[in-house]
């Protein structure tokens, strides 16, 4: 249960704000200890329950990890020579094999798990037992590290007994410990990636919905992908699976070779098609040595229909411009403009019906009381009805094989047999915005009124602060916030939930923010989006500043259901997405060369 050779004393037990207590551990100093005690490993101590038959240990979960000699901790304010000298010769005590300079100590930092494991001293083969903690842990007492089999029960308690788990990573720094994570608990109940810049959120998107489809065999999954990064970081998906692809919102987000291929769909046009895309998709840089390796299995997904342009369908006319009738002041636009405008909504939408409508708006004249704000919102219907009318043109010279309605979109989400992803892209971020309005009002609505509650289907919004921003003033930022906020509140029950991701906490909106139950954290170095993590999840600053050293891959996993412990951080190593983009690149290249 215990690693041998290593022991400590808990040295005291002081209040904390948001974990109710802290812990500080002495370890004597030993080099080779180093590389055992570090960030995340969790450590036990006899608590106040303990009797003379049956010992309780209170497990807790190492924060912070700091060798310090008494020599070195004294102020540096002395002569500078003599000080330095005193450094040097106390730097020759790290060397030490075993414990013999008490001058030296590995201090550690720790917090409660809210676990303890109970242990009879009778003789015997006598199995311990994990249970809630009863008590508080003994200070002065011997503090055992807990080795690698114990700590996998602690972290993953329950869950190996459990169907519907992935395996998200291994603990950091210790590669042999697994962690387990219910991959419908992550989905149901919502989860948030939160870091800065370069420290790998894409990759681990990657990573977690690679993972839970692979797994799961019918979990959905919709990624709203401003960057267009997705594309790459997914490909092996996208291509092994029947159904996956990327929808473009409208063809002037795709180079113009592509929209010749969903034209003519000829060999030479794929070629050019798939060209052009590898050509000018931002890669990682892990992966920019290997661009000419993708042109082939792009230019296969693009025959293969991956690549989809979205059939945007309206029932009426007035279903076409809905957001702009209904954000027309009526008390100052012009009552004839408005009559019709709804008249003529009634209409279906179809191609005759949009360009009387046009005619009637272009040779409209204004009385001269409202001419100002009618004209804007003339200005606006008509731009609509012109973009509609282009847009329809190009998407009725499209194959239908490229081409996706948004209501077979809807009955594939709620069809519960297979796995499906949709990657959602366009350059115009609003068009993005409105679109995940309108797919997520489209799914509640459906599942409400079917009364269905699978497939788990996450939502997830890459660059969040785009869709869920406090300041809602950016065109079509309302409507993705709203529908956002209520996938979050009501969208469990119906299997509906989201996914977060986001650089800069502070600007997204507290009430989604504090919705998800898991969360991803790793460097945060502006203590006001630590902040909003520490409120979420009752979090010190000591514990989110362990993530400040962090290397790439690495992440502070808390969520409060889906793990084998709630609420407690656990820090993990996740698989690269590069190394497995590599991999399926490197094995589609030894395919060809055996055909």
């Amino acid at each position: 249960m215990f690693e041998e050779g290593i022991s400590g004393t808990l040295m005291n037990m002081k209040k904390s704000n948001q974990t109710s207590l802290g812990f500080v551990v002495w370890f004597p100093f030993v080099r080779s200890h180093m590389k055992t005690i570090r960030e995340g490993s969790l450590v036990a101590v006899r608590n106040f329950s303990s009797s003379k038959d049956v010992d309780h240990y209170s497990v807790m979960r190492i924060t912070s990890v700091m060798p310090t000699h008494y020599a070195m901790m004294t102020s540096m304010d002395g002569y500078p020579g003599f000080v330095e000298e005193a450094a040097i010769s106390a730097s020759k005590d790290w060397n030490q094999d075993r414990p013999v300079e008490d001058t030296t100590k590995i201090m550690c930092d720790a917090v409660p798990s809210r676990f303890e494991i109970k242990r009879s001293r009778a003789m015997g083969d006598n199995e311990p037992e994990m249970a809630p903690e009863t008590n508080l842990p003994m200070p002065g007492e011997r503090v055992k590290m807990l080795n690698s089999e114990w700590t996998r029960r602690i972290i993953n308690h329950d869950l190996q007994k459990q169907d519907g788990t992935v395996v998200i990573g291994t603990l950091a720094n210790m590669n042999d410990v697994e962690i387990l994570a219910l991959w419908d608990s992550v989905i149901r109940t919502h989860f948030g990636v939160f870091a800065y810049t370069n420290a790998g959120k894409s990759n681990l998107l990657s990573t977690i919905t690679s993972k839970i489809i692979t797994s799961s065999g019918t979990v959905k999954a919709v990624i709203y992908d401003l960057m267009g990064e997705y594309g790459i970081l997914l490909a092996d998906v996208l291509y092994g699976s029947d159904n996956a692809c990327i929808v473009f919102l409208s063809d002037d987000s795709v180079p113009r070779s592509v929209s010749n291929f969903w034209h003519n769909p000829t060999e030479s046009n794929a070629s050019t098609a798939a060209k052009d895309i590898v050509r000018t998709t931002v890669l990682p840089k892990t992966l920019i040595s290997k661009r000419g390796m993708f042109f082939k299995p792009v230019q296969k997904m693009l025959v293969d229909g991956k690549f989809k342009l979205l059939l945007q369908e309206y029932g009426t006319v007035a279903e076409l411009l809905q957001n702009i009738i209904e954000s027309a002041d009526s008390s100052v636009a012009s009552r004839s403009l408005m009559n019709i405008l709804m008249q003529h909504g009634k209409n279906p939408c179809t191609a005759a019906n949009m360009e009387n409508l046009l005619s009637k708006l272009q040779n409209h004249a204004f009385d001269e009381a409202s001419h100002a704000k009618a004209d804007s919102l003339k200005i606006k219907a008509i731009s609509k009805l012109e973009n509609t009318l282009k847009r329809t043109s190009s998407i009725d010279q499209v194959k239908e094989k490229y081409k996706i309605r948004l209501d077979v979109m809807v009955q594939d989400l709620n069809r519960d047999s297979d796995s499906s992803l949709y990657i959602i892209q366009d350059t115009n971020d609003v068009s993005v915005r409105e679109f995940s309005d309108t797919l997520g009002y489209k799914m509640l609505h459906s599942r409400r009124e079917r009364g269905i509650i699978s497939p788990s289907v996450s939502f997830i919004y890459d660059e969040a602060d785009q869709f869920i921003a406090q300041d809602d003033r950016q065109p079509g930022m309302r409507e993705s916030k709203q529908i956002a906020e209520q996938l979050a509140r009501r969208g469990r029950k119906y299997g509906l939930g989201i996914g977060i991701a986001t650089q800069r906490i502070v600007y997204l909106d507290t009430n989604i923010l504090g919705q998800p139950h898991t969360y991803f954290v790793s460097k945060l170095p502006r203590a006001s989006d630590r902040e909003k993590i520490q409120e979420a999840f009752g979090l010190s600053d000591e514990t989110l500043q362990e993530s400040l050293r962090f290397n790439v891959g690495q992440w502070l996993l808390i969520s409060h259901s889906a793990t084998g412990i709630d609420g407690l951080p656990i820090p993990v190593q996740l698989p690269d997405a590069n190394i497995r983009i590599s991999d399926f690149l490197a094995r589609l290249t030894k395919q060809d060369s055996v055909q």
